[in-house]
């Protein structure tokens, strides 16, 4: 499961608008100077997104809490994302090439086919039901320990 820590904003009906801090590896890397990664992150910023789920657990506004989503959705993810447009690039071109003999443009023009296709086809799949899936789902509240106010001094005279 990955687990994100998220702040509750406001309430709505039946559903808690939540708080998330978008964050990358890269911060606590030894490489973020040389990485690509790293550097991307910097110059975009980690910016906050908003988020709503249900509030099923009666949170209030000003809560912390722990979301998260099952790591097979995380990696199928990935795979529509990078993998699918890849591989229908690559598949386009090779049918290509076994059918105009090797002819360059067209191989070209296959594989950027390939790529749209696939990038298309990714999207349109994401949309459906993998969606839903995807939304992060409640984990549990975190107790933030309470902050004790000092007590005044005061001199009593007996």
């Amino acid at each position: 499961m990955i687990e994100e820590q998220a702040l509750v904003i406001a309430l709505r009906s039946d559903q808690a608008l939540i708080e998330v801090q978008r964050q990358n590896a890269c911060q606590s890397c030894d490489l973020s100077e040389g990485c690509g990664t790293g550097s991307l992150g910097r110059l975009l910023g980690y910016k906050k997104l908003a988020l709503s789920i249900p509030n099923r657990h009666k949170l209030q506004v000003g809560d912390r809490i722990v979301i998260g989503m099952p790591d097979k959705y995380f990696h199928f993810a990935g795979f529509l994302v990078y993998l699918l447009p890849l591989l229908s690039l690559f598949l386009f071109g090779l049918v290509a090439n076994y059918f105009f003999n090797g002819a360059e443009s067209v191989i070209v023009l296959a594989s950027l086919s390939g790529l749209v296709f696939g990038l298309m086809f990714s999207g349109r799949m994401a949309k459906n039901d993998f969606a839903l899936k995807m939304k992060p789902q409640f984990i549990r509240q975190e107790f933030s320990p309470q902050v004790v106010e000092p007590r005044l001094k005061t001199s009593f005279k007996i």
